[in-house]
């Protein structure tokens, strides 16, 4: 009975692999894990439709607050990702960028955020500047040129 679950979990690992989705990544996970416990009690069909029922049920909570944190850590990225290119008004001075207190603040969209010059020089309060890149919550900022306004 072990490789009949066995090979149901490899099929559905297989069919995860050309296509992601929680269902089929819950019933693969499963299967495999019930061809262990059958592998250890061969002839108790009991305990095998149990695992059967308690695996797939936690499988499929762990899986889903898994994909769920994914979603938003990518939700969260791509709006950050968002604000590259757009310019924004620095509210507390940058510092050079090897100076201990390199970071300053700029305001964008009317939310403040962590903000470090790309080209090492200090930015005053007042200055326009472009968001260049990001790393975590710390925005890499460039002045705007004359000709760039």
């Amino acid at each position: 009975m072990y490789i009949f679950w066995a090979i149901l979990g490899i099929i559905f690992l297989f069919l995860e692999f050309l296509k992601s989705n929680i269902y089929k990544l819950t019933l693969a996970s499963t299967f495999l894990f019930c061809s262990i416990i059958a592998y250890k009690f061969p002839k108790d069909y009991l305990y095998q439709t149990i695992s059967l029922l308690c695996f797939s049920s936690l499988f499929y909570l762990l899986i889903k607050k898994s994909f769920k944190q994914e979603q938003n850590y990518i939700q969260k990225n791509k709006k950050l990702g968002d604000f590259i290119g757009k310019t924004a008004t620095v509210v507390k001075d940058i510092g050079k960028t090897l100076s201990i207190d390199g970071l300053g603040y700029i305001e964008y969209n009317n939310q403040l955020w962590s903000a470090k010059s790309i080209n090492d020089k200090e930015i005053k309060a007042g200055n326009i500047v472009r968001i260049v890149s990001k790393e975590n919550k710390i925005m890499n900022v460039k002045v705007v040129n004359n000709a760039e306004k």
